[in-house]
């Protein structure tokens, strides 16, 4: 669960008005991961680590969505 300690992720959809995020901290005994947006490292979010892989909602890197 380490691997994804500073990882770098963009949401599909703007979360808390951003989408690119980084891995702040890995909740290893609840399996959640804790990021915060790149642009305000002052806005963090907790998902679960299995909503990570859904590739629907997060995509590796960061990334330029056109909508």
């Amino acid at each position: 669960m380490n691997k994804f300690l500073k990882s770098k992720w963009t949401s599909a959809i703007e979360l808390k008005g951003w989408r690119h995020y980084e891995v702040r901290n890995v909740l290893k005994k609840k399996k959640q991961l804790e990021l915060f947006a790149v642009c305000d490292s002052h806005i963090s979010i907790i998902i679960d680590i299995d909503e990570i892989n859904d590739r629907n909602k997060w995509l590796p890197g960061w990334k330029d969505l056109i909508e």
